[in-house]
């Protein structure tokens, strides 16, 4: 598989380090270039989130399977940094870094306090023209996004 927003992130990080980072690719969710990267010292999951075209934003899948194999969620009590989520739409270029913290108090991962999520919506802030509650989610995110092109 190829991850061709991570190396477009790497190229873009001025501190990242000259050899290719450690991969492991994740079967469940390949269609977003999902995967777990050692990034210095610690391990991120990674998603590249696809803008869809009926719906402002973008959508990316996050799920993993069970031992009995059905979809679940993330656990917050995973040994992760977070997700870092990368957003293309034409030449613009974004990056979300969610932390664990983060990603917890989103309701994405599973909790005590949430059923957690398989997946959800990002809006970069190139998004214009959202609906009230799209404005809301795209607040909350604000702070975790980070415009590279």
């Amino acid at each position: 598989m190829t991850y061709s927003a991570l190396t477009r992130y790497l190229s873009l990080d001025l501190t990242a380090s000259p050899t290719p980072p450690a991969l492991v690719a994740e079967e469940q969710n390949s269609d977003y270039e999902s995967a777990i990267v050692q990034l210095e010292d610690q391990y991120w999951r990674i998603r590249t989130a696809r803008i869809t075209p009926a719906k402002p934003g973008a959508f990316l899948a996050c799920w993993t399977r069970d031992v009995g194999g059905r979809t679940v969620p993330f656990s917050a009590g995973e040994k992760i940094a977070g997700m870092l989520v990368f957003a293309q739409e034409g030449e613009r270029f974004g990056v979300f870094r969610f932390t664990q913290d983060h990603l917890r108090e989103l309701g994405i991962t599973t909790s005590d306090s949430s059923p957690g999520k398989r997946g959800f919506r990002v809006y970069p802030s190139w998004c214009t023209q959202l609906n009230p509650q799209a404005q809301r989610t795209q607040r909350v995110q604000r702070s975790a996004f980070s415009t590279l092109l």
